[in-house]
């Protein structure tokens, strides 16, 4: 397999210190030739004061958003380049959609069948996967994994209950298509694990509040779910202020409340020092599930095959 776009990244070497970023872009991506894409900007104040959000809108020029250049959706060109002005050496952007293709579709090799495929990652998934997923009982001779519609990463996520959604699943495979031609083209100001994120807030939600919390903020009568949202803005572990952007726009609109969670994990990821699937490693082991050793042997192949950031499990004690 081959990456053309693969940085020399120092993210195999191991669990890094805080990093030196102050602003942090958030993207809920949606569909390029839809209207769903929303952005979000935390700006981190002199001396560390705290986080602000400067800016949080589904189009530009909107009121209460934190933005008045222009009138436009966040489609392609609009997108791009509003991340090349706003991006300098001290910015990460976390993208809440695929940066990495399955190992099966970037693949290049003649392909001998997935029971006896040796690259890393699809070995791995092959290995792992029926360790690690849940079996359907309907149908037990469903595979429990297809290395051409998913990752690594997704397995692990999963079976810590976070569920994202498959690289090339169902209803993903437009927004990776896009996330795809954005790495190309914003590539080399923003490099993947370097200074560009792929995240998943519902992930972040669940490791920080629980999966109860996490589902209310979707589900539920329309005011309990906002009240649901501004409950976890305000019980974000670092805290956030507001610049000009008005709250009620946050909460009230599920992209925009995406986005600032993209942009939060984006900081939390700074901060934290997190290095892929190696924080798993002195994670806590659910019942049954290997999670320690399937991280250990999963070696530094998800720098290739990408990862989703999202706040690490609990260490064991």
């Amino acid at each position: 397999m081959t990456d053309p776009q693969q940085p020399e990244s120092s993210a195999t070497k191991g669990p890094a210190s805080a990093r030196p970023f102050r602003r942090f872009i958030g993207v809920d991506l949606g569909g390029g030739r839809g209207k769903n894409t929303a952005i979000a900007r935390l700006e981190l104040g002199d001396g560390d004061a705290g986080l602000t959000v400067a800016e949080a809108t589904v189009r530009q020029g909107h009121r209460g958003t934190g933005n008045h250049e222009g009138d436009a959706l966040f489609r392609d060109e609009v997108l791009v380049e509003y991340l090349r002005r706003w991006t300098d050496e001290q910015t990460v952007v976390a993208i809440n959609a695929p940066l990495t293709l399955p190992p099966c579709v970037r693949c290049t090799l003649a392909c001998p069948g997935l029971k006896v495929c040796d690259v890393p990652s699809v070995a791995w998934m092959r290995t792992w996967a029926p360790l690690l997923l849940p079996r359907g009982k309907s149908d037990p001779s469903k595979p429990a994994v297809t290395p051409y519609t998913q990752r690594a990463t997704e397995v692990l996520w999963t079976s810590l209950g976070a569920r994202p959604r498959e690289a090339l699943g169902q209803g993903t495979g437009p927004l990776a298509a896009r996330a795809t031609y954005l790495r190309r083209v914003l590539s080399p100001q923003l490099r993947l694990h370097e200074n560009l994120l792929e995240v998943y807030p519902r992930a972040t939600l669940t490791q920080l509040f629980g999966s109860t919390t996490e589902r209310r903020t979707r589900h539920g009568e329309t005011q309990r779910v906002w009240d649901t949202r501004k409950e976890v803005l305000a019980g974000l572990r670092e805290g956030i202020d507001y610049a000009y952007v008005w709250p009620e726009v946050v909460v009230r609109n599920t992209h925009v409340f995406g986005a600032v969670l993209c942009a939060y994990t984006g900081f939390l990821w700074s901060r934290g020092g997190w290095a892929g699937p190696r924080e798993f490693e002195q994670a806590d082991t659910a019942a049954g599930v290997p999670l320690r050793e399937a991280a250990q042997a999963l070696g530094d192949a998800w720098v290739t095959d990408g990862w989703i950031y999202a706040p690490p499990p609990a260490p064991s004690a």
